[in-house]
């Protein structure tokens, strides 16, 4: 087989591969019609699932976390009548808890997407076991897969939670 038909059959895999995860992607949550909100996070939430369909997951892990970030910082801007300036998600997780705002389960799931976050988004030495490269020499999965799983998971908290703040509304 020549290089170009090596290229050809590619294409035609990743086409394949594209469109089962669109599939996927198009289960997690159907717009009922017009959704108003702030630009960054509506516009978060449409390209974390265009990286999801393009096979760039790290980056889907980054945009969920962002949104999640910007929705629930608004929330508890909300709540609290005033902007306390630059929050990180950990801390508004914390006061999110704290006050008693979500179920303890969507806490556990805001924590670990900001745990899954945390070391794509900030270098961590090579001993820390949350980095990629640790997590999948310890569950012995290609990075590949351990990153699409990530990915996946990410999406549905995002979605999950942006439909909690959306019904809260």
């Amino acid at each position: 087989m020549n290089l170009i038909n090596i290229i050809i059959s590619l294409r035609h895999y990743r086409r394949i591969e594209r469109a089962k995860r669109i599939d996927w992607a198009s289960s997690l949550y159907q717009p009922s019609g017009l959704v108003c909100g702030e630009l960054v996070p509506l516009d978060l939430m449409e390209e974390a699932r265009e990286c999801f369909v393009q096979g760039q997951y790290m980056a889907v892990v980054l945009c969920a976390a962002s949104v999640v970030e910007h929705l629930l910082v608004a929330e508890l801007e909300e709540r609290n009548g005033t902007s306390n300036g630059k929050r990180t998600l950990g801390l508004s997780i914390e006061e999110a808890e704290s006050a008693q705002m979500y179920s303890a389960e969507t806490i556990s799931y805001l924590k670990e997407l900001n745990e899954l976050r945390n070391p794509l988004a900030h270098r961590r030495g090579a001993d820390d076991v949350s980095t990629l490269a640790n997590r999948y020499l310890m569950q012995q999965v290609h990075p590949t897969v351990l990153k699409e799983k990530d990915a996946k998971w990410s999406l549905e908290v995002m979605y999950k939670f942006f439909l909690k703040v959306l019904k809260n509304k």
